[in-house]
């Protein structure tokens, strides 16, 4: 029983499908139907649907809104997470008391014009150390 059944299963798979409607290729093509145009109906335009000018001018418009709002929303959001300090990518700076470890020290006078001083001294070393041009 299993094998006719494995017989009958293999021939129907292996027989070539028959197409009824194909014939050969070489034919020519039959002649298309004729079909007389209809007379539009009174009131109809001939140039069927589609949009005026005015429905195409309020979706241009529409669009050009949608896309402004979008703009307005993302620059509104990026204003609002941006750090306080202006400069990108750099955390928002935070009042420090003095005495905690991030105060800036001020310098006096005194040490200011030490240190100018100090660079005045090593300019002239740098100039008189140079090597003579030829």
């Amino acid at each position: 029983m299993r094998s006719a059944l494995a017989v009958a299963l293999a021939a129907v798979l292996l027989a070539p499908a028959a197409a009824g409607a194909q014939s050969s290729p070489f034919q020519a093509l039959p002649a298309p139907q004729q079909t007389e145009p209809q007379a539009p109906a009174q009131g109809a335009t001939p140039g069927g649907g589609g949009i005026s000018g005015t429905q195409q001018a309020l979706l241009i418009f529409a669009g050009v809104a949608l896309v402004l709002g979008i703009g307005v929303a993302i620059a509104r959001d990026a204003r609002q997470h941006a750090p306080s300090d202006g400069r990108p990518g750099s955390p928002a700076r935070t009042p420090v008391a003095p005495g905690e470890p991030g105060e800036r020290k001020k310098r006096d006078s005194r040490a200011a014009d030490r240190q100018k001083a100090a660079a005045k001294r090593a300019r002239q070393a740098r100039k008189k150390n140079r090597p003579l041009r030829r």
